[in-house]
């Protein structure tokens, strides 16, 4: 292009991603269309395009390095939020419908991935099973376990990567108006609703918004930073050790990350910083930047019909599932639709579709149940993909 071109030294890289992702915030800040269609797509697709374009370098060994401390760095401070002790606000009718939930996206992602399985193949070279991970983590916790998944397994394709998160995104409204519409037309032949009505002059609890500090910022990276470092220390060890050594070579860092994360939220030294999720999708947003940059768009367009076809399979054997299980378990039909937006989209997509509804009631415990999908939903995927491989031999 010119000597200018393509852009290829890491501080001028991290300029340029800073500068993708200001853009694509300011663009779903100022314009409803950007909004719907998510600033992950946004940087997904203006860091492929100056890749592809020449503008910047396509293949840069500063991608994966950036990708590499990215992800379980906003895994950890996504996790610092999560309090196990909320799950005693959720209550077991909430909990349950959770776990059925759960257990038909399993059900479900298998059953696409088995039948999917040679096309799949064929695009990860041998290793298709690898798919189910991600999907099962993003249908049980949302998108930060599906993130954390793909880097997890190693599904080393960034077009894959790209054609997958913009049709996975595309499931969410599918989903979204699906429970929204259904109610008034199925909800009568469905157990009757386990929780009391609130009182008009009730309201659902809302933290307040409080602005973070830089002693807070400072703090939440030392503590996300000590978890990545013990992570590693921790498997280091432990693979040389007889018996479990064999176990620990298999075993992603992010899952050990998980836990140390999780254990450590319940520390009030953590609880009391402000920011983390904020610093954690940050985080997130440079991963998106890096592999939009190694995105091959061509390979992406070809990639995607296959899975319109696998998640259109799972869609329809995951909700089936859950409507026929939830009328064996008498399950109300309401806890289930807040379960079931809880485990595919996290807390906000919950209290949106509550309040949409006037659901008020299922509020905190569906907001209670999306914490517990953050939680575990890489456990899951993690053995999703192994279940699927053992199924598939």
């Amino acid at each position: 292009m010119s000597k200018f071109f393509p852009i290829e030294q890491p501080f001028q890289l991290i300029i340029v991603f800073l500068g993708v992702i200001a853009f694509s915030l300011w663009l779903c800040g100022r314009f409803k269309i950007a909004a719907k269609i998510s600033p992950i797509l946004i940087i997904l697709g203006l860091s492929a395009t100056l890749s592809n374009t020449g503008i910047i370098s396509h293949d840069s060994g500063f991608y994966k390095n950036l990708s590499d401390y990215a992800v379980p760095f906003a895994v950890c401070l996504i996790l610092f939020n999560v309090r196990l002790g909320d799950l005693k606000k959720a209550g077991m009718p909430m909990l349950f419908a959770f776990g059925v939930a759960s257990l038909c996206s399993i059900i479900a992602v298998i059953a696409g991935g088995y039948l999917l399985i040679h096309k799949f193949n064929v695009v990860l070279d041998g290793q298709g099973w690898k798919i189910a991970g991600p999907y099962i983590g993003t249908y049980i916790g949302g998108s930060l376990n599906f993130f954390s998944m793909w880097q997890a397994l190693e599904i080393n394709n960034p077009a894959l990567f790209a054609a997958a998160n913009a049709v996975d995104n595309l499931t969410l409204p599918l989903n979204f108006i699906f429970w929204a519409l259904t109610p008034k037309l199925l909800e009568r032949f469905y157990a009757p609703m386990p929780y009391p009505a609130l009182n008009p002059t009730e309201t659902e609890n809302q933290k307040s918004i409080m602005p973070f500090i830089v002693k807070d910022i400072a703090a939440l990276t030392f503590f996300a930073f000590l978890v990545m470092f013990v992570s590693d220390f921790i498997k280091g060890r432990l693979i040389d050790v007889p018996c479990i050594g064999k176990y620990m070579k298999m075993m992603p860092g992010i899952l050990i990350i998980t836990t140390l994360a999780i254990v450590g939220g319940r520390f009030k030294i953590i609880q009391n910083l402000k920011g983390a999720n904020e610093l954690g999708n940050f985080a997130f947003y440079l991963f998106f930047a890096a592999v939009g940059a190694l995105m091959d768009i061509n390979t992406a367009v070809k990639q995607a019909p296959v899975l319109f076809q696998f998640t259109l399979i799972v869609l329809i054997v995951q909700i089936g599932t859950a409507l026929i299980l939830a009328k064996l378990f008498k399950i109300n039909f309401r806890v289930l639709a807040v379960a079931e937006l809880a485990a595919k989209a996290g807390p906000s997509t919950v209290l949106a579709y509550v309040n949409a509804k006037n659901y008020k009631e299922l509020a905190l415990p569906g907001v209670a149940a999306a914490l517990l999908g953050y939680a575990i939903g890489n456990y899951a995927g993690y053995a999703g993909a192994y279940l699927l491989k053992f199924i598939l031999q």
